[in-house]
């Protein structure tokens, strides 16, 4: 495989025509969703879009009146739009099969009807032969990185299989011990893979800012320290890195949701976070960070968490997730009163694994 960032015929110089960064969102929305049913009625929420995954599920909740989110890339935007859609439109089968999990045969028709509807040109999400041959849910730079995991770990298919078959998470830890062919088969494959000229090829040199350890050897340790705590078999996201599909009858939360229409009241912003909490003092209840403080520097990540206070009301709250940096998170925001021990009940409950901390903050 070639990982070189300016060979034509790379999957690096593939994904790179990419618009949309991180198609499906890594982050295990369960938690999110705990967070914020947590809140009184009528709640305000402000959140990054990402993907759209963790928008649509808290789009759902009932004590939910208000969703803002952001996203410095307008096709990050154009997919949590099209998401929040599909709530509308599709079920949940016909969600998965728009979406790039199943089968569908009209995906390219739907797919600009749905954007028509938005207002957004038809390759707001990618090239259409694309989205059309694997959907908008695998067409981001993110997923094509784990597509090219995923051929890196060819030649241990048989192994990986009869790992993401059990259930037992002792048995699961044996067999990806470092010494283990599998788990040098799993080592190698993510060094070639998460290697940082990769990464930055694909994400920026903001990516793999401050690092607490190499990429590689984060995930390899995030990845044993899952199969040593959780069941593989019914794991969506540890399945969609490994297999790049979901486990029978799991899926991303918001997915198996219902159709529904006339949902919660949201709008959306192209930017910043800083900016967007900038000018709205006192305007939410819960204000997701997702992993923002990994790609900013200590004093960046301190103006963050401040403004974030700022725009809370009294009693609010904050979510953020590390995922390998070195940003000792709760000094810098010293505003919050840090709920450890929620945040690692929470943490030990998290399917998507990536993450090394999770911290929860309520504005003092």
């Amino acid at each position: 495989m070639d990982y070189v960032c300016d060979n034509g015929g790379s999957w690096l110089e593939q994904a790179n025509v990419l618009p949309v960064a991180f198609a499906q969102v890594r982050e295990d929305a369960r938690l999110d969703y705990e967070v914020a049913r947590s809140l009184g009625e009528g709640a305000r929420v402000a959140m990054v879009a990402s993907g759209g995954c963790t928008v649509a599920l808290l789009a759902g909740l009932a004590n939910v009146a208000y969703l803002h989110f952001v996203d410095a890339n307008p096709a990050q935007l154009a997919l949590t739009r099209l998401k929040l859609r599909l709530l509308e439109t599709a079920g949940p089968e016909e969600r998965l099969a728009v979406l790039g999990h199943a089968p569908h045969l009209g995906r390219a028709a739907r797919l600009a009807d749905e954007l028509a509807a938005l207002d957004l040109p038809r390759d707001a999400l990618g090239p259409i032969p694309v989205l059309s041959r694997i959907g908008p849910d695998h067409a981001g730079r993110f997923e094509f990185l784990f597509a090219a995991l995923r051929e890196a770990l060819h030649g241990c298919m048989q192994p990986l299989d009869v790992l993401l078959s059990l259930g037992d998470p002792a048995r699961q830890a044996d067999r990806v011990a470092p010494q283990t062919n599998l788990g040098q088969c799993i080592d190698q494959a993510l060094g070639d893979v998460m290697r940082r000229s990769n990464l930055v090829c694909l994400f920026g040199e903001a990516a793999v800012r401050n690092p607490a350890a190499p990429f590689s050897k984060h995930f390899s340790a995030r990845l044993r320290h899952v199969l040593a705590t959780l069941p593989a078999n019914d794991n969506p996201y540890l399945w969609q890195m490994l297999k790049g599909r979901y486990p029978p009858g799991a899926m991303s939360p918001w997915l198996a949701e219902p159709r529904r229409a006339n949902g919660v009241s949201f709008t959306w912003e192209l930017g910043t976070m800083v900016g967007a909490l900038a000018d709205r003092p006192g305007a939410f209840d819960f204000v997701h960070l997702s992993n923002i403080l990994d790609w900013l520097d200590p004093e960046e990540a301190r103006t963050t968490l401040g403004l974030a206070r700022r725009a809370l009301r009294p009693g609010g709250w904050t979510l953020v997730r590390q995922l390998n940096s070195t940003l000792d998170v709760e000094r810098l925001g010293d505003g919050f009163e840090w709920h450890a021990s929620t945040a690692r009940r929470l943490h030990q409950a998290d399917r998507s694994f990536f993450y090394r901390a999770l911290h929860l903050g309520r504005r003092r």
